[in-house]
């Protein structure tokens, strides 16, 4: 991962929040005594699933250049503390970095080296998920002059690593790439503080409900703001939690503003006749309350389908008060409010449906790793039922063994679709996770474009 250092001249000014590579030997240091030595100190963190965002734009590049973060080079699990040293430093040196702390090397980096006997990089492990990445990136990058405790020395300090000490303000997360805002509130709970929850709180303040600090804390005044919106869009809950559906409503009611409504005149009655009257007709039938043709005359089915609507929504309780069977501006608030719901109601259930036809496909079409020729099983068995389906793989190949036809049809998968420029590009012919990515989107809009076409009678 990239973190960009301005004042440094020894160090290139681009440095790779590295972690989690394969072990490495290491030789034993030349110096068997603790000595002083200056370090660039860089930080990484390990990457989770269900994060708001991430440095490489999402999760499969996260772990596919970081690995997954669950232990060190040596096979110790990651803990505060933990340090990725170059090749030389043996496991189990013990690094001691004044004002931060005391701290084991445990781990290697591709890019964790030496630069001769004046300055060593070494990086530190800041925790995991959105507070590990923000920590990491609000540390940067920094020159300490460490003590460096070979493995057998007399005296060696006790490990001492809090990484409450180092800030961690989630805010720093705003400027990086995110991930579907529908699926990341949809993890959310009381008591969750993530970047999510920002997201939520955004989202409610934009629907005049939220009114307290953006914190990213879900508390009593989220869960309560959340009630309210549930409660005026029909939907259920307590507020505590929030589900898919909420969360599509919630996204695309914030993207329905003033503008996007549908033009209604104020002032019509029976006898009124034009466009506006059209207007009204079309927006009433959408909502169920009028069945008429748009004929553009306020006539006694207009005007008793408007009479309905207001006894419905407690606006007229009878035909002959002031107003029944008139859109003036209260029921034009109505009915303008009605629309909306109803809009945000057909999207977020179809947001929803697509949501689901998506992990469908990533859980039971799309393989799951890396596959490459001389590759067997089930995964090889799906990659090769997707390449006949769009045409690049006969049916008689489908035979769950990787072999030459396989790896020259998805050559010309890739070639067509411009993931690689020529054959004998790096990855030509090898499924990782481009391909993956982009031959997984086009599965997920064939399967919802047949959902759609069969009304979704299999949801």
């Amino acid at each position: 991962m990239f973190v960009q250092i301005k004042k440094l001249r020894l160090y290139p000014a681009t440095i790779l929040l590295t972690s989690m590579m394969g072990s490495i030997f290491s030789p034993v240091y030349a110096v068997e005594k603790p000595h002083k030595q200056e370090f660039v100190v860089t930080a990484y963190y390990s990457p989770k699933p269900d994060q708001c965002c991430y440095f490489r734009g999402s999760y499969e590049e996260e772990i596919m250049f970081n690995g997954k973060g669950t232990n060190g080079a040596d096979g110790t699990e990651v803990y505060p503390g933990m340090i990725a040293g170059p090749s030389t430093y043996p496991f189990g040196t013990v690094i001691e970095l004044p004002g931060l702390g005391v701290g084991t090397i445990h781990d290697r980096g591709s890019r964790i080296i030496e630069w001769g006997d004046d300055v060593h990089r070494i990086d530190l492990w800041m925790g995991e998920g959105e507070e590990g990445l923000a920590r990491a990136l609000a540390w940067g990058a920094r020159r300490v002059t460490g003590i460096v405790y070979p493995s057998g020395s007399e005296e060696i300090p006790a490990e001492k690593f809090d990484l409450s000490t180092f800030p961690s303000d989630r805010s720093v997360l705003a400027a990086l790439p995110k991930s579907d805002p529908v699926q990341l509130m949809a993890t959310t709970k009381f008591g969750d503080d993530t970047y999510a929850v920002r997201i939520l709180q955004n989202a409610l303040k934009d629907q005049l409900l939220f009114t307290g600090r953006i914190t990213g804390q879900y508390g009593p005044s989220t869960q309560h703001a959340l009630k309210l919106f549930l409660d005026n869009y029909n939907l259920p809950g307590d507020g505590s939690s929030v589900d898919r559906l909420t969360a599509a409503s919630l996204v695309i009611a914030s993207s329905i503003k003033t503008a996007n409504l549908p033009d209604m005149a104020v002032g019509m009655k029976f006898g009124a006749k034009g466009q506006d009257v059209a207007q009204a007709q079309r927006v009433l039938r959408y909502l169920g309350a009028y069945r008429g043709r748009t004929s553009g005359t306020f006539d006694v089915t207009l005007k008793d389908a408007v009479f309905a609507f207001q006894k419905d929504n407690a606006l007229v309780g009878k035909p002959d008060e002031p107003g029944a069977g008139v859109i003036g501006p209260k029921t034009q608030a109505v009915i303008l409010k009605a629309w909306k719901a109803k809009v945000v109601a057909v999207r977020a259930q179809a947001t929803v449906m697509k949501m689901a036809v998506t992990d469908n496909v990533r859980t039971s079409v799309i393989p799951g790793k890396t596959l490459a020729r001389g590759d067997r099983g089930k995964d090889v068995s799906q990659l090769q039922t997707i390449l006949s389906g769009i045409g690049y793989l006969k049916e008689d190949d489908v035979t769950g063994t990787f072999g030459s036809h396989t790896e020259a049809a998805l050559r010309q998968y890739q070639l067509d679709r411009k993931i690689v420029t020529s054959s004998g590009a790096r990855g030509s012919g090898v499924f990782g996770p481009t391909t993956k990515a982009l031959l997984g989107s086009e599965a997920i809009e064939v399967a919802w474009k047949q959902v759609r076409a069969e009304g979704y009678k299999n949801m």
